[in-house]
């Protein structure tokens, strides 16, 4: 992902954001990265993240 995805990441953090926030933050990085590729393709998707009890990334 972007390095950009990782700052906003820690900037919703510092600024005291809750997980479900960070997790959406997340999810819409994911979705636009991976899934959507930049609007090429997926038109429509939305991509949502329940339940998380771990997660290993690379940012």
């Amino acid at each position: 992902m972007p390095g950009d995805v990782a700052r906003r990441l820690y900037e919703a953090r510092d600024a005291g954001a809750t997980q479900a926030q960070q997790e959406k933050l997340l999810a819409e990085a994911l979705r636009d990265h991976y899934f959507k590729d930049g609007d090429r393709r997926a038109t429509g998707l939305d991509v949502e993240l329940n339940d998380i009890a771990w997660m290993d990334l690379e940012l």
